[in-house]
């Protein structure tokens, strides 16, 4: 018995009339945002309509007759009853109810307008809907589908692999359907201008990551339901209109990727969180959220510089410091802002006041994995005003310069290069090393390593307490030398005060850490014990972890470590756990051996510098040394012969910003009495202030943020003159100049 199968469902009538170009003043805003004006619009109208009785008796009556539908179109569109609430959707609906009027039960309308958007080829609605009669009721209208749409978008990007696409930006054309309910009450000209933003401020290799990034933007920060987005280089092929892509995505999606890591909590995940305070005594607040963070299982792989900067939005409230932390977690995005919450209000008792006002303490999430999260007012990954605050993204390219922003695909060094232009932005942040036990006023020694002019140069003392240190051993060994020395440099306006307790001259014998520490604890201590030097910082000269431990216990503030940290291994945790600023100077080998090691590759002191003080930079940061701890020292005099020394003089502004790594360090120059200065001048150690004062003004004309000298009150003088000459904002216009 043979089974009959039943024909193929087909596909329904339809009846169009298509490119109806008609003008309307029910169009809403026109191209310059003026409501009621004339414009061109084009129409494409579908009916469902069965027409096989027309087919078979050839009559007109049979079917809708698209000479009626025009008609009737043309009385809708082109009637001159505007008022000042028609939009594009307002007006689809009219034409769609037109048709219905002439005996159409399922109809589409598209209304394009080419003169809609200046950017664009055109812009507008399409609506479909279905008229029925259910039995014994009523005719019943239904929503079928409706979408706003903006064709040939026209905007400039960088797109391509070639290496010439990555210098020049070219055309794309980008096509945009936004799906849903009411869409067609979108204002397309905000949205059009958003997506032109997007593709003219980002860089892409492939139209493939151009159209994933417009889609993902559009679903997650315009928060559409559902878009269709196409892109394509009209110049990538010769001879061919060009290549194309096109996707459909909605937020569901977007959802379902920004979640997939809580499938795996026990997979650790990299965050960035903002730090701030305004309240209180900052810096040790900020040091206080790291701890109360790792309290709570959330491990700190890195910090930030910490910058002063003055506020933003509320702008009546006292100065900020900034910072941002890399951290790693098991927790969910929710789970760490919880934690980090808790860390604001229930261990550093942030109580908020006014939104964006003064606080004790804020910590926000800036960027969790490469996931995009928008949970209403609750949380938002990546931090929504990240891209537009220095004091955010200038710390962040410090951490992560080469992150992906998930939804602008484009990396944090970029957007922090498109703030703030190499050369032409003016910050007004400063860089903060914070002191832990405040002494009298100071609890942060502040410097202006972006521009440096608008902080002053900051004078180190050197106290030797050592019977051979190369030019002033022997001359600080009783309390009474100790004592006066200290007042003549506090009276000189230093504001540091370096101990060594062994001499780094070659020809010295290294005496140990028992011996360095017998000799620089009672100084220390001295110090200390006299209230007139309560305002004075103090440093430790040593490379021994033990020295430095002990002096820090006694009463020193910071670590000035000669070999930065290769001397001795425990040197830098040492450092990290004390949780002091650590100055990192360039050596190589040991006082005694330095002399032989001043062979560098290709003859270039500045590069073998920069590069192995880089590596030191990251090795302390691999050991827990916070960067806003860090200060750095090219080293003058050590493994360096004297056209070595000139070098580094000569090209110290490019030595200071010529490494990622050194972006917001402050830097320290000693070149007081050394032995290059002596070689030129002929003169012996203490005779020579006037060399000295020639390479201290080298120094702050490179950008040196601390100058390390013997002679105070002498040096103090050139500071005072070479400070008004380079470090004076008049400065800034001078570089402009040249």
């Amino acid at each position: 018995m043979s089974i009959v199968q039943p024909p193929p469902m087909l596909p329904p009538d339809v009846i169009s009339v298509r490119e109806l170009t008609l003008k309307t003043s029910k169009a809403g805003l026109d191209t310059w945002h003026r409501a009621g004006r004339s414009q061109p619009v084009t129409v494409d109208a579908w009916v469902r309509s069965p027409v096989a009785v027309a087919g078979i008796s050839d009559l007109v009556s049979e079917s809708v007759h698209y000479g009626t539908l025009t008609k009737a179109i043309i009385k809708v569109v082109e009637s001159d009853d505007a008022r000042d609430d028609w939009t594009p959707r307002k007006l689809a609906g009219e034409v769609v109810a037109s048709a219905f009027g002439i005996g159409a039960e399922h109809v589409r309308v598209r209304l394009s307008f080419p003169k809609k958007l200046l950017r664009a080829d055109s812009a507008g609605v399409e609506v479909a809907k279905h008229k029925f009669t259910p039995y014994g009721s009523d005719p019943v209208t239904v929503d079928v589908d409706e979408k706003a749409f903006i064709e040939g978008l026209h905007a400039f990007g960088i797109i391509g692999v070639n290496p010439w696409e990555r210098v020049e930006k070219q055309e794309v054309v980008v096509g945009v359907d936004i799906h849903g309910p009411e869409t067609g009450d979108i204002d397309v000209a905000r949205v059009a201008d958003d997506v032109a933003n997007v593709v003219e401020r980002a860089s892409y290799q492939t139209i493939e990551a151009l159209v994933v990034a417009l889609a993902r933007f559009l679903c997650v920060e315009k928060a559409f339901e559902k878009v269709t987005v196409k892109a394509e280089k009209p110049r990538a092929i010769a001879f061919a209109r060009g290549p194309a892509v096109q996707i459909t995505r909605s937020r569901r999606y977007y959802s379902t990727e920004a979640t997939r890591f809580r499938q795996n909590n026990e997979k650790e995940h990299i965050a960035y969180l903002g730090m701030g305070s305004n309240l209180g005594e900052r810096a040790a607040l900020l040091s206080a959220a790291l701890i109360e963070l790792e309290k709570r299982g959330i491990r700190i792989l890195g910090t930030s510089s910490m910058y002063e900067s003055a506020p933003m939005y509320v702008e009546n409230q006292p100065r900020f410091l900034n910072a941002v932390c890399k951290v790693a977690t098991t927790m969910t995005p929710h789970e760490l802002l919880a934690a980090v919450q808790d860390v604001e209000k229930n261990a550093l008792g942030r109580i908020k006041l006014i939104d964006k006002g003064p606080r004790s303490i804020d910590l926000d999430i800036l960027l969790y994995d490469d996931i995009v999260l928008r949970d209403g007012k609750i949380l938002s990954i990546p931090h929504l005003l990240m891209l537009e605050r220095e004091f955010v993204l200038r710390p962040l390219a410090q951490l992560a310069p080469d992150y992906i922003h998930p939804v602008t695909c484009t990396t944090i060094a970029e957007h922090f290069e498109h703030l703030c232009p190499p050369g032409e932005f003016l910050s007004d942040l400063y860089t903060v090393v914070p002191v832990k036990q405040p002494r009298g006023p100071i609890n942060q020694l502040m410097f202006d390593t972006i521009h440096h002019v608008h902080t002053p140069t900051h004078l180190m003392a050197i106290l030797n307490v050592t019977p051979d240190s190369f030019s002033d051993g022997g001359d600080h060994i009783s309390p009474d030398d100790i004592l006066e020395a200290a007042r003549e440099f506090v009276a000189n306006k230093a504001t540091i005060i370096d101990i060594g307790g062994q001499s780094t001259n070659p020809k010295s014998v290294n005496p140990g850490p028992e011996v360095e520490l017998e000799r620089v604890l009672p100084a220390i201590k001295l110090l200390r014990a006299h209230q007139e030097f309560d305002n004075i910082l103090i440093s430790i000269d040593t490379y021994y972890a033990s020295v430095a431990r002990g002096a820090i216990e006694a009463g020193a503030d910071i670590i000035n470590d000669v070999s930065a940290g290769l001397l001795d291994p425990s040197m830098l945790t040492t450092a990290a756990e004390l949780d002091v600023p650590t100055i990192l100077m360039h050596m190589r080998g040991t006082p005694q051996t330095m002399v032989k090691l001043t062979k560098y590759a290709n003859d270039d002191v500045v590069t073998g510098v920069a590069d192995e003080l880089a590596e030191r930079v990251r090795a302390a940061e691999a050991a827990g040394i916070k960067r806003w701890n860090m200060i750095l020292d090219p080293g003058l005099g050590f493994a360096k012969n004297i056209e070595q020394n000139l070098s580094i003089l000569r090209e110290l502004k490019f030595l200071v910003h010529s490494r990622r790594e050194f972006d917001g360090l402050p830097w320290l120059l000693g070149p007081s009495r050394k032995g290059f200065i002596g070689k030129l001048t002929g003169r012996e150690p203490k005779d020579r202030i006037a060399g000295t004062g020639a390479a201290i003004s080298a120094c702050i004309a490179g950008g040196a943020e601390i100058v390390r000298v013997h002679d105070v009150k002498e040096i103090g003088d050139v500071l005072a003159v070479a400070d008004m000459i380079y470090r004076n904002p008049a400065s800034l216009a001078v570089r402009k100049r040249l």
